[in-house]
């Protein structure tokens, strides 16, 4: 089927062409009827098959031709970034597109002015809390990577978003996409959908195992591997010809010493032309970073390989996955969460490490079948390659006829729900009663009824635990009886509305209302002190530095130490997290941070980000049960987002000014945005690193470009 053949407007067909797109893959084309139609689909395809191009087609007829509005539902914040530059390329025809992440408790009243809104679930499920005025207007729900509904962590918000936006708007098509898995038939019959289902790839895959110096693949055929049998042997041979490698490891530490490992490798095989292009990348990335991390990657970038992971920033990620897009970085070495969802295809895809450190049960664990999967489907580049390669590493013998039959000739598991989870159930039964979804016990368990655990599951294991649950949110005050009626309290409103987790609004509701003024450090150690933070590691001989710590400070507000081991080693990371926080809000150097708690710029980010918002929690939680405090919680939560002490507060309302220009201004004397205005641009530009747009700040400059013109 030829893309002129589709009955949608030739504007748009004249955009997807200019991507390269004139003819559909085979299992696009089995699909398109229903997908133009309006029938909800589920598609299961392998990897770069074309899912997203299916989703994209319903977006311009559904939203385009019939003027509704779209959701477009991704797990990560990285892939929301790619799909929405997909989609503004729609714009030209009229269509605006709008990514919505994070301020979980605002509806976000811009959203109703656009066609289009890319969203993570957890977003989506925020909005959906608020009851948005155009709920009613959408007629597209795309689900990417739904099989991400058997995520242990954020599977049961996928599955709670789905199932009310069935509820809410029954009449929407739903576009569900996923990698290629064993039950994709229950996921369809779920959303009442039709099923696609397809092994097609538009570049072949031969998988194979690597041992003993040889690559056996799964066709029979066998490849001799010169010079060893580690990822630098493996790898070479692709990069020599001019071809590309990924290769996934399972820490974060491995990916930079094995990326480090082979780049001066790589760099004899490079012509001049790509080592001038990848020292002019190499120049990008030193400018966006501020770290020793940032450095290491930029040099090793100019020998054409990278490393690729969460302690990056965004920009030196995005930078990595540009390189690599445009062939000048030949290889990146990652952990597999680059595999999820992001389009990153090699020649050759490398598995060095099928097992990893599971912290829930304390021990090494084999990998998910579908997890591989997807790292393997990275292998194949439509248009550049006939065959793409993956090759899965085998340390030990005795571990070879695994390795084959589950992850060669295995199937994945069937994707089960994580409903019963009490994390997630006391979440989203909390949102359930507070924004009035459910009122009552019976309308509790028709909306169970309705969710793929009641699908695909056993409905009474959850009930139970419902009960269980509902008793303690009326326990700690966050719902009423009312007769027969469910109603949320104040407080139940407010943590839904928060979205954080109830066990966290308690802890943040005993800080708020004790009499204890608190330093900065014992807000910082009760917020860290909640489930919604990810801790940072204390290794034993640490603990002894922390106990310094307590002697000069009560860090927590609520609570003794505990007496359990277990609890223990929980507080006084809790502690070191806090102390990182501290660190940066006293405007210690990213690099210092980064060196002295063993970090990447990128954990210290998104630490950072979630403690501005659990700050900002606490905040609201002064004005109700302590209001003598939420002035001091609002300051402390601007310092935590801008990394400042307080004196800096009123020159972050400057354009262009951080944390670090900030205190240049501050020193040389300009202590608020008057002060700058005030200033001769002379006598602004004498200052270190501040440049035209900050000395410019206040007055009129010819041929100056404002953000306005963008």
């Amino acid at each position: 089927m030829r893309l002129n053949d589709l009955d949608i407007q030739e504007s748009a067909k004249e955009i997807i062409k200019s991507w390269g797109i004139c003819e559909l893959y085979p299992p696009q084309a089995e699909c398109m009827e229903d997908v133009l139609s309006g029938e909800s689909s589920v598609l299961a395809f392998p990897t770069a098959s074309g899912k997203s191009l299916l989703a994209y087609l319903a977006v311009i007829k559904r939203v385009l031709e019939e003027g509704g509005k779209a959701l477009y539902i991704v797990p990560l914040r990285a892939l929301a970034s790619e799909k929405v530059e997909d989609l503004r390329q729609f714009e030209k025809l009229g269509l605006s597109v709008s990514v919505s992440m994070g301020d979980y408790d605002a509806p976000d009243p811009r959203l109703k002015e656009n066609d289009i809104i890319v969203a993570t679930s957890e977003k989506a499920d925020s909005l959906l809390r608020h009851n948005v005025s155009w709920l009613d207007e959408i007629n597209l729900v795309i689900a990417d990577e739904v099989h991400l509904i058997g995520d242990r962590d954020r599977g049961a918000t996928l599955e709670v978003t789905l199932t009310k936006l069935k509820e809410v708007n029954p009449s929407a098509q739903i576009i569900a996409l996923s990698a290629t898995i064993s039950n994709s038939d229950a996921i369809a019959e779920w959303l009442d959908a039709a099923h696609h289902k397809s092994d097609w790839r538009p570049v072949d895959l031969r998988t194979g195992i690597l041992h003993d110096g040889v690559i056996w693949f799964e066709d029979g055929e066998e490849e001799q591997i010169e010079g060893g049998e580690g990822v630098e042997a493996t790898c070479l041979p692709i990069i020599k010809s001019g071809d590309q490698c990924l290769v996934f490891v399972s820490t974060r530490r491995s990916t930079e010493a094995t990326a480090d490992k082979i780049a001066s490798k790589i760099a004899p095989h490079l012509d001049e032309e790509l080592k001038n292009e990848l020292e002019e990348l190499s120049n990008v990335i030193r400018d966006v970073s501020t770290t020793s991390l940032g450095l290491k990657l930029a040099n090793m970038v100019e020998s054409g390989a990278a490393f690729h992971n969460a302690g990056l920033n965004n920009k030196q990620r995005k930078l990595v996955e540009r390189g690599f897009r445009e062939r000048k970085i030949k290889l990146i070495v990652a952990t597999p969460t680059l595999a999820a969802g992001i389009n990153l295809p090699a020649r050759r895809v490398v598995i060095r490490d099928l097992r990893r450190y599971d912290p829930l049960f304390g021990n090494m664990n084999w990998l998910p079948i579908m997890e591989v999967k997807q790292m393997c489907g990275r292998a194949g580049r439509p248009g550049y390659d006939d065959i793409g390669e993956a090759v899965l590493l085998c340390k030990r013998e005795s571990q070879y006829d695994l390795i084959r039959d589950q992850y060669i000739f295995g199937e994945s598991r069937p994707i089960t729900s994580r409903m019963a989870v009490e994390t997630s159930l006391r979440k989203h039964l909390l949102a359930l009663i507070a924004t009035l979804h459910c009122q009552t016990m019976d309308e509790i368990q028709s909306f169970m009824e309705g969710t793929y655990h009641a699908h695909y599951g056993e409905p009474w294991m959850i009930e139970s635990k419902i009960t269980e649950v509902l008793d303690m949110l009326k326990e700690e005050g966050l719902i009423i009886n009312e007769g027969d009626l469910l109603k949320s309290t104040k407080f139940g409103r407010m943590v839904s509305d928060l979205y954080i987790d109830p066990l966290s609004a308690i802890k943040l509701r005993k800080a708020v209302e004790s009499g204890k003024k608190g330093l900065p450090i014992s807000y910082l150690h009760t917020i860290c002190m909640t489930p919604d933070v990810y801790l940072l590691y204390i290794r034993k001989k640490e603990i002894g530095e922390y106990e310094e710590v307590l002697d000069h400070i009560r860090a927590d507000l609520f609570e003794d130490l505990p007496a359990d081991p277990g609890g223990i080693e929980e507080y006084y990371s809790a502690l070191k997290t806090a102390c990182m926080l501290r660190d940066w809000m006293e405007e210690i150097p990213e690099d210092i941070i980064a060196k002295r708690y063993d970090i990447g710029p990128g954990d210290i980010r998104n630490r950072v980000e979630t403690a501005e918002w659990l700050m900002h929690a606490t905040s609201r939680l002064a004005s109700i049960y302590n209001p003598m405090k939420s002035k001091e919680l609002k300051t402390l939560t601007q310092r935590i987002k801008y990394g400042i002490k307080d004196e800096l507060l009123p020159l972050m309302e400057l354009e262009y000014v951080g944390r670090v220009r900030a205190r240049k201004l501050f020193d040389g004397g300009y202590e608020t945005p008057e002060d700058v205005e005030k200033a001769s641009q002379e006598e602004l530009l004498e200052l270190e690193g501040i440049g035209d747009k900050v000395a410019s700040y206040g007055r009129e400059v010819p041929g100056q470009v404002s953000l306005e013109d963008f």
